[in-house]
């Protein structure tokens, strides 16, 4: 780990080819947003004023530009082959965004509370706000020297309602000192900076953030301890809850999620267990939704609950027949009573490996893997 990193939040733009380099997928991004602001600073065709009100070009660029061997770029390509990729996604409504071309080597993206937020497997996260027209998204590092300690090692990531980034990471302090912490920063502080916030002894392996407090999901066995998997909300007065899952991990059908609903409720999806898991920070009630998947199955299942409660889920299309390597997905509602799922949108099915990225307002957001993009799901009721 690179200990010479530290949190610098950023706006893609200009001053962004000469900053200080993040992890790999927004490295190739940064050297093909230099490519492209080259272009456009040498040709009639494309002037530096279209990119700055039209980042989406840049994006759509970086997404094809890569692997570029640095730190010396290619031959700049044809202004058509831009354009075409500029014009790639339009919106399909008035008013709403098109699709979101990703850089290569994206691990992990989320949508909540009205953003987007792409993590590149280390320390750089890019945070596209979802509201018309698109705007030129933030790029937010993290540096371990800034921060005075000596290594972070992210786990997950969160986007609180009051628009607050929180990322779930084990930092090295020196000298022994290597725990589970929560860095924060506030997306709306005029100078805002990432700041290191102690977490009690928990392992704060998925992440929620409330209005009030965060959710933090061990969701494995600890035979040292004896402890089962263990959900646990820590306010930010200082209440601290720990709510065992009273249920053995089997064979995991795709990584956990814990997100943050109305009233700070934890909705956590837990495909080893096969459960969907609703929690009160209050009163402790917790209760279960069986996941319907078969054990067998080897798909990465994923969720997002809409802001009116409803639950959304994709799920393999199965059949009769056997589960393929290229067996496709089909989206799933929880009924209101919890008790039953009912496939939506019957004429449409959705690629092997996509995930759910989550709901803003009355748009659904889908991670398509494989076409490396974040795109509206349309038809859905929130």
């Amino acid at each position: 780990m690179d200990a010479g990193r530290t949190a610098r939040p950023r706006c893609l733009g200009t001053s962004l080819a000469g900053a200080v380099r993040p992890g790999p997928a927004f490295r190739s991004l940064r050297l093909a947003l230099s490519i492209a602001l080259t272009v456009c600073a040498g040709s009639a065709a494309w002037p530096c004023s279209e990119w700055a009100t039209e980042p989406a070009k840049v994006v759509a660029v970086a997404s094809a530009l890569v692997p570029v061997t640095p730190p010396f770029p290619s031959p700049s390509p044809a202004p058509s082959a831009f354009e075409s990729l500029a014009h790639a996604s339009p919106p399909s409504e008035p008013g709403k965004l098109g699709a979101i071309p990703l850089p290569p080597g994206v691990t992990a993206v989320k949508v909540e509370n009205g953003h987007a937020l792409v993590h590149d497997g280390e320390l750089s996260f890019l945070i596209f706000d979802l509201t018309p027209p698109f705007r030129q998204p933030r790029l937010v590092e993290i540096r371990a020297a800034e921060l005075g300690v000596v290594s972070v090692r992210v786990q997950d990531f969160s986007l609180s309602p009051d628009h607050v980034l929180y990322i779930a990471a084990v930092v090295n302090f020196g000298l022994g000192d290597q725990r589970y912490a929560l860095l924060r920063y506030a997306l709306l502080d005029k100078d805002a900076e990432l700041e290191i916030r102690h977490l009690p002894d928990v392992r704060c392996r998925h992440l929620g953030a409330g209005l009030h407090g965060v959710w933090c999901l061990d969701p494995e066995f600890r035979e040292s301890r004896d402890q089962l998997p263990t959900l646990h909300w820590i306010a930010f007065l200082g209440a601290f809850k720990s709510i065992p899952i009273g249920r053995q991990p089997g064979i995991s059908l795709g990584p956990s999620r814990v997100m943050v609903g109305a009233g700070d409720v934890a909705e956590a999806w837990l495909p080893a267990m096969r459960a969907f898991l609703e929690v009160n920070p209050r009163t402790q009630a917790a209760a279960f939704t069986p996941i319907p998947v078969e054990q067998s199955s080897r798909a990465i299942t994923s969720f997002a609950p809409s802001p009116s409660g409803k639950v959304h889920a994709l799920f393999p299309l199965r059949g009769a027949g056997e589960e393929m390597l290229t067996t496709p997905y089909a989206l799933a509602e929880l009924d209101a009573q919890r008790t039953t799922w009912r496939r939506v949108l019957k004429d449409r099915i959705f690629p092997r490996g996509a995930l759910l990225a989550g709901w803003d307002g009355a748009d659904l957001w889908l991670w398509n893997r494989t076409a490396r993009r974040l795109e509206r799901i349309e038809g859905v009721r929130p």
